[in-house]
């Protein structure tokens, strides 16, 4: 067990980090599907927001969190993979019924033609077990074209949580030198997400490396590698987030908005992309280890996070269906239906799931 040399601070931020990586992507997704182009929401997201991508700071975090937590476990896999299950899947359904029922509300056709076509069965499926990112041509009439994009990082998730076991193994096997499989497998996602990027949006290859694990695989050890060493680098994280935001402020202000170089992208087209990330990875591990208590005097242990994140896009959805567009007040409204819809999955469903992980 790797845990047991440790001391981490289990006071800590990452329930606010990653309710704010979520209503970034809130952000994000509503100024554009919105139009919202030319004023203060596009200024504001491309020269400020840009900089802090809600999907690799939730990659980074799940990898430091996961690791952790299975360290503390890792001798029973089945309640690992149960409290993983616990987690996702009970808000996933919940989200899953809203969706149907408003695919069925705005459907255009005679419903019952939906119901019996084989592909929305197929959709139906995948939506109940690790599919998410597919959409039949059929769901394609309902608002952006995708009736729930962001759920392409679902796959994602599942794939770090059995490959969690596996890292772990070999992190024990080679005690002394646990940083070797690491930076393998970090090469390995590299150069796999370096490949991937060459291809164009519309190629198949693009598409499916978009949802393998080794595409982002890098970003998930960031968190991995943080906590295997933490005791080493904990001196130069906790409490020094003034530090590492003010060093990512210059960096992102200068290389960004002075000179124009594009630093953050899902692909590793540049090194500059590289080394954002190694800098937004650090950024974030110190913020969750400075001012520890902010997060509970704030959300009060309240993770409203992942519905923030898998309920946004029904509701950017619905107000798109209905055209109702370039206007600031249906970006607002979002976040408040959208933040509604996470605290009623978060106390009625999620958090009661979340207790049978004691039993």
């Amino acid at each position: 067990m790797i845990e047991k040399s440790k001391q981490i601070n289990r006071i800590n931020n990452f329930d606010l980090i990653r309710l704010l990586a979520a209503l970034e992507v809130v952000y994000t997704h509503s100024q554009h599907h919105f139009e919202l182009n030319g004023g203060f929401l596009e200024k504001f997201g491309r020269y400020f927001l840009f900089y802090f991508p809600g999907v690799p700071i939730f990659f980074t975090v799940s990898g430091f969190l996961i690791f952790w937590s299975f360290d503390r476990n890792s001798t029973e896999l089945v309640k690992y993979f149960k409290n993983r299950f616990l987690r996702l899947f009970p808000a996933l359904w919940l989200c899953l019924v809203i969706t149907f029922c408003l695919l069925l509300i705005d459907y255009h056709n005679n419903i019952f033609q939906l119901l019996a076509d084989k592909s929305f069965h197929v959709w139906i499926i995948g939506q109940l077990t690790f599919f998410q990112f597919w959409t039949p041509d059929i769901l394609r009439y309902w608002g952006v074209g995708t009736p729930n994009g962001s759920l392409w990082t679902i796959i994602v998730e599942i794939q770090f949580y059995v490959l969690v076991p596996i890292i772990y193994y070999f992190t024990q096997k080679f005690f002394k030198m646990k940083l070797i499989p690491i930076l393998i497998v970090a090469l390995i996602s590299l150069l796999f997400n370096f490949y991937i990027g060459q291809f164009d949006e519309e190629n198949i290859q693009y598409k499916l490396g978009g949802v393998v694990v080794f595409t982002y695989l890098y970003n998930f050890l960031f968190g991995v590698a943080a906590y295997l060493y933490w005791d080493k680098i904990k001196k130069i994280i906790e409490g020094k987030f003034i530090y590492w935001a003010t060093a990512y402020l210059i960096y992102i202000s200068f290389f960004g908005s002075y000179l124009g170089m594009d630093l953050n992208s899902y692909f590793l087209y540049s090194f500059f992309h590289f080394f954002t990330n190694i800098l937004l990875a650090g950024l974030v591990l110190s913020f969750a280890f400075s001012f520890n208590n902010l997060s509970n005097k704030l959300i009060k242990h309240n993770d409203i996070s992942y519905g923030v994140y898998i309920y946004h896009m029904l509701v950017i959805n619905f107000f798109v269906q209905r055209g109702l567009i370039k206007d600031i007040k249906y970006f607002i409204l979002t976040f408040v239906f959208t933040i509604l819809l996470a605290a009623f999955s978060w106390f009625f469903i999620e958090k009661n799931f979340l207790k049978l992980k004691k039993k």
